[in-house]
């Protein structure tokens, strides 16, 4: 069933549609991958070369009567800005088997396939410009999540063009994880910041205490969230006596193509802010009340990131204390 969001799209007839016919069948998918099938309709030709400058979702909003005069429109969403650190293999390989339909057998992808799933988002997108700028339709949280799946299939491309991937992408037999009635992801959801108090700043006099911030449209956590990687992470062998692992969301309220284990969760976005998080997903140790930050990470379909791991170590000594434990703490 397709969302209020997407049936504007279609009302808007954005633009000239995409390119290429599909030329296999996917599967069933959850509800974004769905939305952006059933939406898009078939493509008439190649998509042009991308523009030598490279845009994030404002500039394109404040462009965009700009670049549809100049014709120049479709090519600069076609060269989002990468984010600055390379990504995880992790990352790419769960891309990649999002990107071919995340069939329950390792395999590979192709970059027809992958492009066919980007003129898709880009169709998306462009309706989503349109229907922002021309009639004012508050439609945030579809339009930057879009925004951020082109960005992030852009830095899948873009590792299949190099060698020695020459279009080509393996991809591991990842499984879609069952959300229904999960009693870890309420109970590891940060819902307050009482709750954070509660969850992070006393249970870290204990042991460390991890806790993942996400970005409600934050592909990354897209696909935490299809795989249950977190959780594989905190119950894992190595962590799951160890340490404590929790969620904490924060940015647009959803619509109903969100991923994630709870549809719409609290968002907390005071709180990340007080906690330094601007880029997501952002992970944190906590030991004391004090934070130890770790950055991006990915872990992998076997829970397991060294980066974190390393970072869990580390996480002793002096450091600031954490401004929503200074209370509890005191």
């Amino acid at each position: 069933m397709l969302s209020h969001a997407t049936t504007r799209l279609q009302r808007h007839e954005p633009h000239e549609p995409p390119a290429r016919r599909r030329g296999h069948d996917r599967p069933p998918l959850l509800s974004l991958v769905a939305i952006v099938l059933m939406a898009a309709p078939p493509l008439l030709g190649a998509p042009p070369e991308p523009s030598s400058s490279s845009w994030k979702d404002d500039s394109l909003v404040a462009s965009y009567d700009e670049l549809v005069a100049s014709g120049e429109l479709e090519a600069a969403i076609r060269n989002p800005a990468r984010p600055g650190e390379a990504p995880q293999a992790a990352f790419l390989e769960a891309l990649a088997w999002f990107a071919a339909g995340m069939p329950k057998e390792a395999g590979t992808l192709t970059l027809a396939a992958l492009d066919e799933l980007v003129d898709t988002q880009v169709w998306l997108y462009e309706g989503y410009l349109k229907a922002r700028v021309d009639e004012g339709v508050e439609n945030d949280y579809p339009r930057t999540r879009t925004w951020k799946v082109i960005q992030k299939l852009a830095l899948l491309r873009d590792q299949m063009m190099r060698s020695p991937f020459d279009g080509t992408y393996d991809y591991p037999a990842l499984q879609r994880a069952t959300s229904a009635g999960d009693p870890w992801e309420r109970t590891h959801t940060v819902s307050s910041e009482e709750d954070f108090r509660v969850k992070v700043c006393e249970s870290s006099k204990e042991r460390p205490v991890l806790v993942k911030f996400g970005n409600t449209n934050c592909t990354q956590c897209m696909l935490f969230e299809l795989t249950g990687s977190i959780k594989d992470f905190a119950e894992s062998e190595t962590n799951r006596d160890a340490i404590d692992v929790f969620k904490v969301w924060w940015g647009l309220r959803p619509d109903s193509s969100f991923t994630g284990r709870i549809q719409d969760p609290t968002r907390l976005d005071d709180l990340a802010e007080a906690e330094g998080v601007h880029s997501s997903p952002y992970f944190i140790v906590y030991r004391n009340g004090r934070r130890y930050p770790c950055g991006g990470a990915f872990p992998d379909a076997l829970g397991s990131d060294e980066e974190l791991q390393s970072c869990l170590v580390a996480a002793t000594g002096d450091a600031p204390l954490a401004t929503a434990c200074r209370e509890s703490t005191s």
